[in-house]
């Protein structure tokens, strides 16, 4: 077995347990595995598949600031092509290209915002891989709690991703869009997944195989364009084309306006209410624009660790 490593620094702060805690969600998630302390994720280089993984540098003066410990291990003998690709992967799934300076420059003259943005200095909006990989886990929360969506993308990983095997250790990849395009509906709603979803995971495959989700053509799109050419996926609505516009690329612009947890937040610390509707949501955040779902990001960090808003 192969393996190399090397310290990757962020553009600016990195809050390193608080950024990919997200990815524990799910107890079911299979592909970006967080344990407390090292995150690890499949990637494909070629037809090549590598472990990659992360850990906070620790203690001193870098602690919690700017970097990571990075390791690669594969298989076979490691190489400078997987070592980059490796490292490639992982500035994009931890956001080390984001430059958060603008923000909290903005975030320091919000009341609502700036105690958070100093509280959480370095939380980075961590992101999956692809456009299609945050589409189908979008769909699979659709609708559902976590938990159930988690338990049938597991499946659905099991099922058509394919397998590291490192020792006596088991890492999964996010199937292949040409492999998910060929699935029977009949195998997704045996996982319990409903015959629509069954069909707009296939479709959204589909669509990915044929080069129809390609990130940088979604990149350079205005927001409202973007948003239109995903919604045109059977089964893909502007929540789901907002999440995977802000999770996969990486958008902040892209606030997902309709989600329960975005409308709960911003209710909580911007009303002193329990939930207001997506207007209302989308109304509050223009202030914040162009970095609207970053902002909401730290709400929600506010919420994981109990602060109540000023008026509670």
């Amino acid at each position: 077995m192969g393996a190399a490593g090397s310290r990757l620094r962020a553009q600016g702060p990195f809050l390193f347990d608080e950024s990919v805690s997200r990815y524990q969600h799910s107890e079911d998630e299979l592909v970006n595995r967080y344990d407390g302390e090292v995150y690890r994720r499949v990637i494909e280089v070629g037809d090549a598949l590598v472990l990659v993984e992360a850990r906070d540098v620790g203690p001193g003066e870098e602690a919690g600031a700017s970097a990571v410990d990075m390791r690669v291990r594969a298989p076979g003998r490691m190489s400078k092509k997987l070592l980059g690709a490796g490292e490639a992967a992982l500035r994009h799934l931890l956001a080390f290209d984001l430059d958060l300076e603008p923000f909290y420059r903005m975030a320091r003259r919000d009341p609502v915002l700036a105690p958070f943005a100093r509280r959480f200095r370095g939380l980075r909006p961590v992101r999956y891989l692809t456009l299609f990989e945050a589409l189908i886990t979008a769909i699979t929360t659709q609708q559902v709690n976590l938990t159930f969506g988690g338990r049938t993308r597991a499946r659905l990983v099991k099922r058509w991703g394919e397998k590291l095997l490192l020792g006596d250790e088991v890492h999964w990849a996010f199937p292949r869009p040409e492999r998910l395009a060929r699935a029977r509906a009949a195998t997704l709603k045996g996982m319990q997944f409903s015959g629509r979803k069954a069909e707009y995971v296939i479709g959204v495959a589909r669509a990915a195989a044929e080069g129809g989700l390609e990130a940088d053509d979604f990149r350079k799109l205005p927001l409202e364009e973007a948003v239109e050419r995903l919604t045109a996926l059977r089964g893909v609505g502007r929540w789901s084309a907002e999440q995977a516009l802000y999770r996969a690329l990486g958008r902040i612009d892209a606030l997902p306006g309709g989600d329960l947890g975005v409308q709960k937040v911003v209710a909580q610390y911007c009303f002193g209410e329990v939930r207001v509707d997506e207007r209302r949501a989308r109304e509050a955040a223009q202030q914040w624009e162009p970095w609207g779902a970053l902002a909401s990001a730290y709400l929600f960090a506010a919420r994981r660790a109990g602060i109540p808003a000023k008026a509670e």
